[in-house]
């Protein structure tokens, strides 16, 4: 069975599940690690002080995600959507701008809870409440989003440090 009635069909919804899941991009490690060599330089950290930083702030968001992660039950997806992509907008520009240690461990919580945490947690959870009988069929189209954004958000971040650095 070809998947382009499909995608036709629920094209608005599917895009809005696979921009999140590329969106979540922003929180995940292959990501975060793009600039992990410019933070430990910037904050004076070594290899073992920012992964403890790192592992820290990723545990908090794993536990906060298990209590936040339920206003998807709660909430409209619209709803949901509009709080957590400014959070995760927070998250982006507040590495931008972190000076201290405290600030850049806050700063990466932010990004692992509103970005691989709740940006995932959102998508596949409306592609489980919106398609009973397609629902493998949504999840993996809308998966998709995550190779996108292993794909090509590397080389445009590596692209964009280059000309005007890894804080833009």
């Amino acid at each position: 069975m070809s998947p382009l009635p499909f995608l036709r069909d629920n094209a608005r919804w599917l895009a809005g599940g696979f921009l999140l899941t590329l969106f979540s991009s922003f929180g995940q490690t292959f990501f975060i690690s793009l600039s992990a060599a410019d933070i430990r330089a910037e904050y004076g950290l070594s290899h073992g002080g920012f992964g403890t930083l790192y592992m820290v702030a990723t545990l908090a968001s794993a536990l906060t995600l298990s209590y936040l992660g339920t206003i998807v039950d709660r909430f409209s997806m619209r709803g949901v959507v509009l709080l957590i992509v400014p959070l995760l907008a927070v998250g982006t520009a507040s590495m931008a701008i972190s000076r201290h240690v405290v600030h850049l461990a806050a700063t990466i919580y932010l990004l692992r809870l509103f970005g691989q945490g709740m940006m995932t947690h959102t998508a596949f959870t409306a592609m489980g409440r919106w398609y009973a009988a397609q629902r493998g069929r949504a999840v993996s189209i809308v998966t998709l989003g995550h190779n996108a954004g292993e794909a090509l958000l590397p080389l445009a971040f590596v692209g964009a440090a280059g000309l005007v650095g890894w804080r833009g």
